[in-house]
């Protein structure tokens, strides 16, 4: 009888004790408290810097040449105007329209004949890619034209071409509302006929020019 109630009595200890640390381990666990959640990565959207109207100057040296009866002749000269535009932007991608009207001082001449570029002007389409807020790289396209004067021992004769021009560029924003530009554009003027007194010609006149711009916008 003895024995049964020792054994009785530790095996009531024995529950007792296991009890105890399963319960232990229950408050402890319970105690815990469950991770923060991880936040979701935030999608920032790009700062819409170059969108609205815009002004600036230019100022570049042009190379190219003047196809006429002679042959070709090679000009090159400085140039510089002004630039006025308006920019829309979605997203990254950038888009608008822009004009320019300048002086091309491009000229040369060949065999006792020579061309002398003058007033001029574009209006074109431009899209771009904001590849940070501060860079805009672009492609722009669109008509062109230009005074030419043709002279030679004959006398001289002045028209007007019409064209088109591309090229690319990237404007760099220097503050926020002032910004710097580097363009390339090719122009081909077209064709005009001239008579300088020694009979009609047809003419052709094209260019390769690289600008440097300053502009603000609004």
């Amino acid at each position: 009888m003895r024995l049964k109630k020792g054994l009785a009595g530790s095996g009531i200890a024995m529950v007792l004790i296991l009890s105890g640390g399963v319960m232990a381990n229950a408050a402890d666990i319970t105690g815990e408290e469950p991770p923060e959640p991880v936040a979701p990565p935030v999608q920032l959207e790009p700062v819409n810097t170059w969108s609205g109207p815009f002004v600036g100057v230019t100022a570049g040296y042009g190379f190219g040449q003047t196809d006429a009866a002679v042959g070709t002749i090679d000009t090159d000269g400085f140039l510089g105007g002004g630039f006025a535009g308006y920019n829309f932007q979605y997203g990254n991608f950038v888009y608008g329209l822009e004009g320019d009207v300048g002086y091309n001082a491009m000229d040369g001449a060949t065999a006792g004949t020579s061309s002398n570029a003058g007033v001029e002007g574009s209006l074109r389409a431009r899209m771009g890619l904001a590849v940070t807020e501060g860079i805009l790289l672009y492609g722009t396209a669109g008509g062109a034209a230009g005074r030419l004067e043709l002279s030679n021992a004959a006398g001289s004769d002045t028209n007007t071409l019409f064209g088109w021009t591309a090229g690319a560029g990237v404007d760099a924003a220097l503050t926020e509302n002032i910004f710097g530009r580097v363009e390339y554009r090719y122009t081909d003027y077209g064709s005009e006929s001239f008579n300088t007194g020694s009979g009609a010609q047809n003419v052709d006149a094209s260019s390769n020019r690289i600008q440097l711009g300053l502009g603000v916008k609004f």
